[in-house]
């Protein structure tokens, strides 16, 4: 079957196993709730006229180009790998279906500025996803999406200026998560949205070939750090200047798996960090110093960082620290990081061969409260 024609107001299942040769397809009208067409990989052509439709999976459809959605009521919608899906069509759904909270377009190819620009029709989306995409220009999505509160923008190759709006307009003020794994951010922007986005809650920095250090603490929303002309007159930067003020980093999790080139980790207390309670450094193969200073941090995880040697810790309330194959760190480097974390019961130094722990009891002794130690050395 390559066709497929329902008019039936009152359907309410449909069950399309089996259908994968389905290249055109009408639901018009249908009573459906829900409908998962990502079985059908040679769809092409598609409408669907649906009241009470709230989630829609178009997930796989890789050769989606027409689609014709009116579904008043839909929620979510999840387009990922639809490559062929143009921004006509994200235009007209975006038009009928003003209600859609979570809007995943990951690896849309197609989709470019003129269809995101159609986004301002959706009031209440909160969570954006284009992630792998060739997307260059965030500006329609920072100008429509207010209420955003997770845009998923691991685009690879966005530049410092496309998240400007961010961190020195104070664009997406609802923003809670951030995703900017694997793209060619620099390091003075990634510094920048640390410490002008103080709303963020969760922010992912894997694999960012431009961070080489990461100092958090500093001041750099400061209008008067900013250029001359880099914002028109009283507009930016009192706005910045709020944000920096509104409130202390509500940031819980950072995670930094997977930085190659990031050599330096630094939070001071006065960065004000008080939220932070997980971070992971993990495969960060050349970094050479954490210096953290967080009140509530309850994870870190620091495993295959072969080369850190400086390991500083005032984390009162660490309680799992993941060292698995720091190669390079010294048995008194990390008794004198113990003696700071009263809290400790999880250490992990399995192929640490710097470290003996033949002798938990030294290791017990400057930390009393562990209760596993992890190691590949056993007495």
């Amino acid at each position: 079957m390559t066709f497929l024609k329902l008019a039936c107001p009152k359907l309410q299942v449909v069950i399309l196993d089996g259908c994968d040769h389905l290249e055109r397809a009408s639901f018009c009208p249908v009573g459906l709730e829900s409908l998962n067409l990502g079985i059908c990989p040679k769809l092409s052509v598609l409408r669907i006229e649906a009241p009470n439709m709230s989630i829609l999976e178009l997930k796989g459809c890789g050769v989606l180009s027409e689609a014709s959605i009116n579904c008043p009521c839909l929620i979510s919608l999840d387009a990922s790998f639809c490559r062929q899906l143009m921004d006509d069509s994200l235009s007209q759904t975006a038009e009928a279906c003003p209600l859609i909270e979570h809007l995943i377009l990951s690896s849309c190819l197609s989709i470019d500025v003129r269809g995101l620009s159609s986004l301002h029709c959706l009031q209440k989306l909160a969570l954006l996803d284009l992630s792998y995409t060739f997307l260059m220009n965030l500006k329609p999505v920072f100008d429509s999406c207010l209420q955003l509160k997770v845009p998923d923008s691991g685009c690879k190759y966005l530049s410092d200026s496309s998240l400007e709006p961010l961190y020195r307009e104070g664009a997406l003020p609802m923003l809670v998560e951030l995703d900017l794994s694997y793209s060619s951010i620099g390091q003075t922007a990634i510094e920048e949205l640390l410490a002008c986005c103080t709303n963020l809650v969760n922010v992912n920095l894997n694999g960012c070939t431009n961070l080489h250090e990461l100092v958090c603490g500093s001041d750099y929303c400061r209008s008067g750090d900013m250029p001359v002309d880099a914002f028109p007159p009283d507009s930016a930067p009192d706005k910045t200047k709020e944000i920096r003020e509104s409130s202390n980093c509500q940031l819980e999790v950072l995670n930094c798996t997977g930085c190659p080139n990031i050599k330096k980790v630094v939070i001071p207390s006065t960065a004000n960090y008080l939220n932070l309670s997980k971070i992971n450094l993990n495969l960060s193969a050349n970094l050479k110093e954490v210096d953290l200073k967080c009140s509530n941090l309850y994870n870190l995880n620091l495993s295959n960082c072969n080369s850190l040697e400086i390991l500083k810790l005032d984390c009162p309330r660490l309680a799992n620290l993941q060292l698995l194959a720091c190669t390079m760190l010294q048995e008194d480097e990390l008794k004198s990081a113990l003696s700071f974390c009263g809290a400790l019961e999880i250490l992990n130094v399995h192929s640490c061969p710097q470290i003996n722990t033949l002798d938990f009891g030294r290791l017990q002794a400057v930390c009393p409260t562990l209760k596993r130690i992890q190691s590949s050395l056993i007495a």
